[in-house]
């Protein structure tokens, strides 16, 4: 297959030709860049350019979690396969979509996708010890900075699922591909391993950003106006996300976080049914201006992220309505909240049986959520907090899933919120509420904001919070949001 016939990006040439001299110097070949930075892309380029030149070889792709790669690389290459080859040879190839996963070229040389087993039931068997009997013209490592997430994470996880590959790499033609996100936060476990590779003399970087394809012609006007309009409205946001410069360790975390973007003015529920509502949904406009929109809101599942400190800090209960148009909604008005410095320990028992069980009640009367399925209200509880969750599961166990939040990975799950508030899915809307002592001093919702605008991370410990700052309000946020942008939560119960 000619590699003429594929648009390839300048940075990436070098990666597509093969030549035996230079693999033995390196072979190696690590991609980083922000988002819409081309690896995905020159990823299938490259995948596809060896299965048609190299048909007695196998290509291995890895991943940290096995079940994530149907849609971002699986998927991704039969559309690109689809496109390119002639009919009568894409008809002979066979696409096997159940795990493990598999693809059998016309020409009989295989794909092969398997987890490392990291945030994978299946990765660990699949992974290691699983050989193919053609040598490899590819070993693929796809979303690298996810095998480093997590305290189980580091290098070491790597090196044993590429070892039981490497074997097999072709001396003359086999070449290994790394491609990454930068982390936000400049310590992170991947963008230290990233910066060591520089100085690795079996290593070729390529670093990419979404200019490098715009100037190509391979961006749609509808992309480039929605990073000109980030890079308009939250600079620091643009340069992390689309740049892939990281912009953490002693900096904000929820930096992506813009009143102007993100907040909206109270809603209007409809007396024929509370679980619609209508709501002025803020609009960027393509010069950078906000227009707020009507839009029309049908309620169909509750989130309710807590944050259960009952001794020291402020106990946080935020209900996140979640809309058939997959909008997250965040009704300040509607937060429950107490502080047990100003007004004392209440028991966990007593704060479910008595001050939650009012307070959820009428949440669903004002809602009209009686009749919605237990399956669809989900508090999601700081897991540390295993005496309140007992007492919400005795409580509300019929009614609702108490789920046990332990994704104790800070820079992943406040990737999540602020990807959410980038994104334009997570929406605040302004409206004072009552601590539940404090019913004659209403909270201004000026509070949470102040919060998102001040939680930093730790200049000792730059992958925790700076205990400093108060973080209560905006956890039982991030709990409830990274909670719904995992896999199995991105598609609406139908």
């Amino acid at each position: 297959m000619r590699t003429s016939e594929i648009t390839v990006v300048d940075k990436f040439k070098p990666l597509m030709i093969d030549d035996e001299d230079k693999i033995k110097e390196k072979n190696h070949y690590l991609l980083i860049s922000g988002r819409v930075g081309g690896k995905t892309w020159a990823i299938l380029q490259k995948m596809f350019i060896n299965l048609c030149n190299y048909p007695n070889h196998d290509i291995q792709v890895l991943r940290a979690n096995s079940s994530s790669m149907f849609e971002s690389v699986f998927m991704e290459f039969k559309k690109f396969c689809f496109r390119h080859l002639p009919d009568k040879v894409y008809a002979n190839f066979k696409w096997r979509q159940t795990p493990p996963l598999l693809i059998t070229s016309a020409w009989g040389n295989q794909i092969r996708f398997s987890g490392v087993g990291l945030g994978s039931k299946s990765g660990s068997n699949i992974s290691r010890g699983k050989t193919t009997e053609r040598p490899l013209s590819l070993l693929v490592v796809e979303e690298t900075q996810e095998i480093f997430s997590g305290m189980t994470g580091n290098v070491n996880l790597l090196n044993h699922a590429k070892a039981t590959f490497l074997r097999n790499l072709d001396d003359h033609i086999g070449k290994v591909l790394e491609a990454g996100n930068m982390e936000r936060n400049v310590n992170a476990k991947f963008n230290t391993w990233t910066k060591q590779r520089e100085n690795d003399p079996s290593y070729n970087i390529i670093r990419t950003d979404y200019l490098d394809l715009q100037k190509n012609g391979l961006l749609n006007r509808s992309t480039i106006r929605m990073i000109e309009i980030e890079k308009e409205l939250n600079p620091k946001n643009y340069e992390f996300m689309f740049l892939g410069i990281p912009t953490g360790g002693n900096d904000l975390v929820y930096g992506s976080f813009v009143e102007t973007r993100n907040v909206m003015p109270p809603i209007e529920l409809l007396k024929e049914n509370p679980r619609f509502f209508k709501g002025k949904f803020p609009y960027i406009k393509a010069d950078g201006e906000v227009e707020y929109r009507e839009s029309e809101e049908n309620i169909f599942r509750l989130f309710i992220g807590v944050d259960g400190a009952s001794s020291r800090d402020t106990c946080a209960f935020i209900p996140i309505l979640n809309t058939q148009s997959n909008k997250l909604v965040l009704k300040t008005g509607d937060i429950f909240s107490h502080n047990p410095k100003k007004h004392g320990v209440i028991r966990n028992v007593t704060m479910a049986q008595k001050h939650i069980r009012k307070w959820f009640d009428n949440l669903k009367r004002k809602y009209a959520l009686q009749q919605l399925n237990p399956d669809n209200i989900i508090f999601v509880v700081d897991g540390h907090n295993i005496d309140l969750i007992e007492n919400l599961r005795f409580e509300f166990g019929r009614e609702a899933i108490i789920y046990k939040f332990t994704r104790k990975d800070l820079i992943e799950t406040t990737e999540k919120v602020n990807n959410a508030f980038t994104d334009q899915v997570l929406y605040i809307i302004e409206e004072s509420w009552n601590f539940l002592h404090e019913d004659e001093f209403p909270t201004p919702p000026s509070v949470l904001y102040n919060e998102l605008q001040t939680v930093c991370w730790s200049e000792e410990r730059p992958d925790k919070f700076n205990d400093s700052i108060p973080n209560d309000l905006s956890d039982g946020i991030r709990y409830p949001v990274a909670y719904y942008a995992t896999p199995a939560h991105l598609l609406k119960n139908q």
